[in-house]
């Protein structure tokens, strides 16, 4: 009899120790967070604590162009386009249009589907904080697609179309390397998002 009630209470506290086990889905955003022109790219993590989820942050986030690994990464690409207009002055750049084209790359965890667990609570905010940084990398490609539109507009005629061409796309690419260097800038100011709460534990 003892030995059957020493072997329950064995069991009893064996169950105590099992984690609780529940459904899992991907802790993400909605499909909708930015506008159709900013495309949103997921890399999957995986873990049950914030050491192991901030490991696979660490293994799998995406890698800068210097080869630096990140928790989530914004790139943003311009195109301009003109038709060339003819006048007594020369050759000047017509209408300017611009495009731009955002790829945000995200962590995508495969956690819990309960949403009061704190670490799932934790990893929203987390998510919050790095849509409010990766932003800011985004709004700069924009703001960069507005100064080429206006830039290119203002440059005086050329006595050639070549000219005129050299003119603006050289104007255009002064322009990019402008704003690349405000992307740089706004990671140091804001520790890649560490200051806006994008820090992971």
């Amino acid at each position: 009899m003892q030995r059957a009630l020493l072997l329950a209470l064995v069991m009893l506290t064996a169950c105590k120790t099992v984690p609780r086990v529940g459904p899992r889905a991907f802790v993400t955003f909605p499909s909708k967070v930015w506008p159709s022109d900013t495309q949103v790219r997921w890399y999957d993590v995986e873990g049950d604590t914030e050491a192991q989820l901030r490991a696979a942050l660490d293994q799998h986030g995406p890698e800068d162009t210097d080869g630096v690994r990140h928790d989530a990464y914004t790139s943003w690409q311009v195109t301009w386009r003109f038709p060339f207009a003819q006048s007594e002055e020369g050759c000047s750049t017509g209408p300017v249009t611009t495009s731009v084209r955002v790829t945000i790359t995200l962590p995508r965890w495969h956690g819990w589907a309960d949403e009061s667990l704190p670490l799932v609570r934790h990893w929203r905010r987390y998510l919050d904080a790095l849509k409010v940084h990766e932003t800011g990398h985004r709004d700069t490609g924009f703001r960069a697609a507005n100064d080429i539109t206006e830039e290119l507009s203002a440059l005086p005629p050329k006595p050639t179309c070549d000219e005129a061409e050299l003119a603006a796309n050289t104007a255009a690419a002064a322009v990019l390397e402008r704003y690349r260097a405000v992307d740089t800038e706004y990671d140091a100011d804001t520790r890649h998002g560490a200051s806006q709460g994008a820090v992971f534990p």
